[in-house]
């Protein structure tokens, strides 16, 4: 279990290889997943009811940080498609190169990005949701987390791109210590301590934002030092307008993707500002992605393992090893999902009644949530692991295609005319989001099938001299 070599990744057994890559991705999955649920959860235990406030709040604020997280993201999609088929055809220092750039890219949005979240928060959350009283705390929670966006972001080009080289264990064991340390900032913060105040949502932002700073500075450190294969130095970070067109002409279709798909989410998020009963039904639906989060992990580590096998397999010129990986991780994700889902329909109660205390009103809400989404379950699966073949091959139009059908075209649609429209208010929302991913699975489906993914985006020709470098 520990990291498959370069070899093994373009020609080692599949399924194993997908586990083996997968798993740590799926610890940092949950470890990710983590630092939001220890939030909800620590913001359950408030006093009701601003327990229900906090917890709606954090649900209103998370997809609004997501929307200013898409452009690097998405750029970042790009840079597994560059650094993973370089890998894969034995071009190292190209590899380092391009991750210089991502470093480079993710420091300077990531500031800009930061401001520009710290004075548009209030008036776009006023906007969407009529001026709802949960909009005062999400804005508290956000004005923290903007002003440590440099770290949050410099973090994520860490992980991205020792994915790509096939390191995923690295990116895990730095996430473990700063989940660790926010599991105990994070009661400290919000209810108070010896000489720290109470201070509510935003201590948790504190305690988010102090944690991830420590990760970031252990994650430098292993860089300076070249104690990870893909190290990289000042000059590999210095400006390279070539490389960085590449960047954007991968990542802006991606960017524009994850933008699409944060802007929707906020949208959802803010249509249930208008249900009757609006704060239980935001608190269920907050608390429900969050459990959705945890048990979606070895979805999403699957996903990025196939991502980085794709990717080096089309790099290294075999494209009949890069369809298996996306047929074979395509069906052993629609497995597990359907599995994992049928599961939580039948614990549904008790682990919503875990999350929040005295409310039995979210935790009917919330039960119908996941039974709800069960519907769906399988087709998302599909949708994931096409997902992750186009972005490994760097066709990330039709990954944008997919997208937009499954949020744009189908789920804010269906949410306003079953919601509001027919009246089924909750239930409705709930139905949006499995007929979407219904829909959207069958698209992606037909989209594999075409094939058009196996072309690889990286430069064809000789190595320069020098250029083969070993890790």
């Amino acid at each position: 279990m520990g990291r498959p070599s370069k070899e093994e990744i373009t020609s080692g057994d599949i399924v194993p290889l997908l586990f083996k890559l997968g798993w740590p991705m799926m610890v940092a999955s949950i470890l990710q997943t983590v630092y939001n649920l220890v939030d909800t959860i620590w913001l359950g235990r408030l006093p009701a009811p601003y327990n229900v406030n906090a917890v709606a709040a954090l649900t209103l604020a998370w997809p609004f940080v997501m929307l200013m997280v898409a452009v690097e993201m998405g750029l970042g999609t790009a840079g597994i498609a560059l650094i993973s088929q370089n890998t894969g055809a034995k071009r190292y220092e190209e590899a380092r190169r391009d991750a210089g750039q991502l470093y480079f890219i993710f420091i300077l949005f990531s500031i800009l990005l930061g401001v520009f979240g710290i004075f548009t928060a209030r008036p776009f959350l006023n906007l969407l949701t009529g001026g709802s009283p949960v909009v005062e705390p999400a804005v508290s929670y956000l004005q923290i987390i903007f002003l440590g966006f440099p770290v949050l972001i410099t973090f994520a080009a860490f992980s991205f791109s020792l994915r790509a080289w096939g390191d995923t264990i690295t990116p895990t064991v730095i996430m473990t210590v700063s989940v660790v340390l926010n599991l105990i900032l994070d009661p400290i913060f919000i209810f108070g301590l010896g000489p720290i105040p109470h201070m509510g949502i935003r201590g948790a932002a504190i305690a988010t934002t102090l944690s991830r700073s420590v990760g970031l500075c252990i994650a430098m450190y292993m860089l300076s030092t070249k104690k990870v294969g893909l190290w990289v130095d000042l000059s590999h970070m210095k400006p390279d307008w070539e490389r960085i067109k590449k960047f954007f002409q991968i990542g802006i279709p991606a960017t524009v993707a994850r933008a699409l798909d944060s802007t929707e989410f906020l949208i959802f998020a803010a249509a249930l500002a208008y249900l009757p009963n609006h704060e239980n039904v935001m608190a269920a639906y907050g608390i429900g992605g969050r459990i959705i989060g945890v048990s979606f992990v070895v979805m999403w580590g699957l996903g990025m393992a196939l991502t980085t096998v794709v990717g080096q397999s089309l790099g290294a010129e075999k494209k009949e090893r890069a369809e298996e990986a996306a047929k074979k991780g395509m069906l052993v994700m629609v497995l597990l999902m359907t599995s994992i889902s049928l599961l939580l329909v039948l614990i549904r109660f008790p682990v919503f009644e875990f999350f929040i205390k005295d409310q039995p009103d979210v935790v009917r809400i919330g039960g119908q949530f996941l039974l709800i989404l069960a519907i769906g379950a399988p087709f998302f699966a599909i949708f994931e692991a096409v997902s992750s073949t186009l972005n490994g091959s760097g066709h990330t139009k039709q990954q944008l295609g997919i997208s937009v059908t499954r949020l744009w075209g189908l789920r804010i649609p269906l949410l306003f005319f079953l919601a509001f429209y027919f009246g089924l208010h909750s239930t409705g929302a709930w139905l949006a989001i499995a007929l979407s991913n219904v829909g959207s699975g069958t698209a992606a489906y037909f989209v594999y099938k075409l094939g058009w993914w196996k072309k690889k985006v990286i430069e064809k020709g000789p190595l320069k001299p020098g250029m083969i470098k070993t890790g």
